[in-house]
C-alpha cells in the first residue's frame, strides 16, 4: 500500500504547472512550410506594432504526465516579440525586408490556439487555430487584412505535445503565405 502512494505521488509531481514553447521549436512541417518569394523590389515594412485582442489569454493547452493532465502553454517570450520576430523572418525571406523607415504595418490577433488532441484509440495528434489581421495605414490608402488559418497534424507514435509548435508554425505560415499573395497588400509595397 506504501509503494502505490509513493507512486501515485511520483506520477502526478511528475505533471507540469505549464508547458513553455520555444521560439527556436515554431518551425513548421514539410508539406506547409511553402515560401512564395516576391521576385520583384519591394518597398520594405515596418511593423509598428501588435494588438492582442483574444478573449482567451491562454495559447492553448497540452496533456502531460502519465494522468493526461490538462496543462496550459505558455511562451518563452512574450506575444509581441514571438510574433514580431517571426514576422520579420518570413517577411524576409519572402525577400519583402521589414525596416523602421518602412510601410507602417499593424497586427491584430483575434485568435491565436494550439491543442494536443487525444482520441479514443487513435495517435496524437495537435491542433491550431490562428486568426490576424493586418493593417496598413498609407496617406495616399488604407489597407486591411483579414486571415485565418486552421492545422492537425498527422498522428503517429510521436507525443503530441512534440507536435505543438510544427503544427502552431504550420499555422502562422499560411498567413504569412496568405498575407503575401495578396494581391492589394503587394500592390502598395510597390
Amino acid at each position: 500500500m506504501k509503494i502505490l502512494i509513493l507512486m501515485s505521488l511520483l506520477f502526478t509531481s511528475c505533471a507540469t504547472k505549464q508547458l513553455v514553447l520555444t521560439t527556436s521549436e515554431l518551425l513548421p512541417y514539410k508539406e506547409s512550410a511553402q515560401v512564395t518569394k516576391i521576385n520583384f523590389q519591394t518597398k520594405s515594412v515596418n511593423i509598428l506594432k501588435i494588438v492582442d485582442k483574444r478573449e482567451e489569454t491562454t495559447y492553448g493547452f497540452a496533456y502531460t504526465g502519465v494522468q493526461y493532465q490538462k496543462t496550459p502553454l505558455i511562451f518563452n517570450e512574450n506575444l509581441n516579440i514571438l510574433l514580431m520576430d517571426y514576422f520579420s523572418t518570413a517577411l524576409d525571406v519572402r525577400n519583402i525586408s521589414v525596416a523602421l523607415d518602412g510601410r507602417p504595418l499593424e497586427i491584430e490577433v483575434e485568435k491565436l490556439w494550439v491543442e494536443e488532441v487525444i482520441e479514443n484509440f487513435q495517435p496524437e495528434k495537435a491542433k491550431c487555430v490562428v486568426r490576424l489581421n493586418f493593417h496598413m495605414n498609407l496617406p495616399e490608402e488604407k489597407w486591411s487584412g483579414k486571415y485565418w488559418a486552421e492545422y492537425i497534424s498527422e498522428g503517429d507514435l510521436v507525443d503530441g505535445t512534440e507536435r505543438l509548435a510544427p503544427t502552431l508554425a504550420s499555422c502562422l505560415n499560411e498567413i504569412v503565405e496568405k498575407l503575401v499573395n495578396d494581391q492589394k497588400f503587394i500592390n502598395l509595397l510597390k
